[in-house]
């Protein structure tokens, strides 16, 4: 039984919905340390050092929240270096009808996605987040609308 990390890419490609193809993509493997190294910062660290556990079950919700985040941080990390059916750099935001015209994400788009990453790995190990992930998680976290009373004089 594989241990929850580090994860294996072909099953960070399917869990991200990624075409099978982007397996030679080197950009991954040079990231492997830095997703790591980032869960790690976030996490306590008996929780980091159980997921190297084989013995730990692929139905035990630590395996499922590391093997998540793991995905998670993998994207948010490598997203802006990733070519995905384009001529150019970047992630397709939409594709003409003809396939002829391509426009990409944005630099603020592709913050905002890393945000919502950040913010989906940050959930998943909500359980097992050291003080640094929980000060992450409250300044990522997006606020409830606040009631504002009007008086009129």
């Amino acid at each position: 039984m594989p241990a929850a990390l580090p994860v294996e890419l072909t099953d960070v490609l399917t869990f991200l919905n990624l075409p099978v193809e982007m397996e030679s993509n080197s950009v991954f493997k040079l990231h492997r340390p830095i997703v790591l190294e980032t869960i790690r910062s976030v996490v306590l660290d008996n929780f980091y050092q159980s997921a190297f556990d084989p013995r730990v079950g692929e139905e035990d919700p630590l395996y499922i929240a590391f093997q998540s985040a793991y995905c998670f941080y993998m994207l948010h990390s490598t997203c802006e270096f990733l070519n995905l059916k384009t001529l150019g750099e970047g992630i397709v935001k939409t594709v003409g009808l003809d396939q002829s015209a391509t426009e990409l994400l944005t630099g603020a788009e592709i913050d905002a996605f890393k945000s919502k990453l950040e913010l989906r790995a940050l959930t998943v190990l909500t359980a097992y987040l050291n003080d640094a992930g929980k000060d992450r998680l409250g300044i990522i976290s997006p606020r409830p609308p606040r009631v504002i009373r009007v008086g009129v004089i």
